[in-house]
């Protein structure tokens, strides 16, 4: 009886993770998924943008002239080590910080106060998240970055977009629908 209990969970474990991934006919028109059955995500991207998941992360970049990118991951925290959003970005900026040729964080003030309202913040799938832009410079070249951070139970998950600065701006609409696109299983 016990043998075939478990053997019945197994059976329902493995069926519940086949049906709960992320079916190309759930994606949004014009959209693909690029994030793996492992990913406790989907995340979805333009059709148009190249899967670069091979890579080891869920990702893509924009095209072979133009390196901008999105990426989402996942980062288990210790516990006590970062215990909150705001915490994750004052470390993650410090650490940057060290790191980064010319870093500096790109601060979104709006003069018009009635504006800033209008603006609805990033969520990642309903969830409070923080974000923040920095820039630096690489090899000689200016790249500009947006991270949108998240917590789902005790992972913090991780949206990236790099491109050079010059570029940034062009792709920020696909960028912002790719971030509204994503889901968790």
């Amino acid at each position: 009886m016990k043998r075939s209990l478990c053997f019945l969970i197994c059976i329902l474990t493995c069926l519940m993770l086949v049906l709960s991934g992320c079916s190309e006919s759930e994606a949004p028109d014009g959209y693909q998924n690029v994030a793996t059955d492992n990913e406790a995500f989907c995340f979805y991207v333009p059709k148009s943008w190249v899967d670069n998941t091979p890579s080891g992360t869920a990702s893509a970049y924009y095209s072979s002239d133009d390196y901008s990118n999105v990426s989402f991951t996942c980062m288990v925290i210790d516990p006590g080590e970062m215990d909150d959003l705001a915490e994750y970005k004052a470390i993650s900026i410090e650490e940057l910080g060290s790191v980064l040729p010319d870093f500096k964080v790109i601060e979104n003030e709006t003069a018009d106060d009635a504006l800033a309202e209008e603006v609805a913040p990033i969520t990642i799938a309903g969830r409070e998240t923080i974000t923040f832009e920095y820039e630096c410079t690489l090899s000689g070249q200016t790249y500009k970055y947006m991270q949108a951070v998240t917590m789902k139970d005790d992972f913090f998950y991780i949206f990236t977009y790099t491109s050079l600065a010059e570029n940034y701006d062009s792709h920020l609409e696909e960028v912002n629908s790719i971030i509204s696109y994503i889901t968790f299983k």
